[in-house]
């Protein structure tokens, strides 16, 4: 039986790696390569693994979670505040993921 904090984590793993690879394919798709974009595509995949981990890891477990979730979240904000960047549907998503990362935690 999984508990229903796991769970939390892994639906926030799930959205975490939706936004960022999202957010990747936004820069794949314009033609000029933004490098804020990209390093914010890599945090959100970087705070989801570590969703993940804090869920699967023995010691120091909920530091980890809440390092990712927050992690997810700041990117989410920052992409959907700053014109010009990733927003949108991606930028949501990491959001959601942060939130229900730390509701896992």
């Amino acid at each position: 039986m999984i508990g229903e904090k796991r769970i939390f984590g892994l639906v926030a793993l799930a959205l975490g790696l939706v936004a960022g690879v999202l957010i990747l394919l936004d820069v794949q798709a314009s033609r000029n390569v933004d490098l804020v974009t990209v390093i914010a595509g890599i945090g959100v995949l970087y705070g989801s693994y570590l969703i993940y981990r804090g869920k699967t890891s023995i010691l120091f477990g909920w530091g980890k979670t809440r390092l990712g979730a927050l992690l997810n979240l700041a990117i989410g904000v920052l992409t959907l505040m700053i014109p010009g960047g990733a927003g949108g549907p991606a930028s949501i998503l990491a959001i959601l993921s942060g939130i229900l990362g730390f509701l896992s935690a």
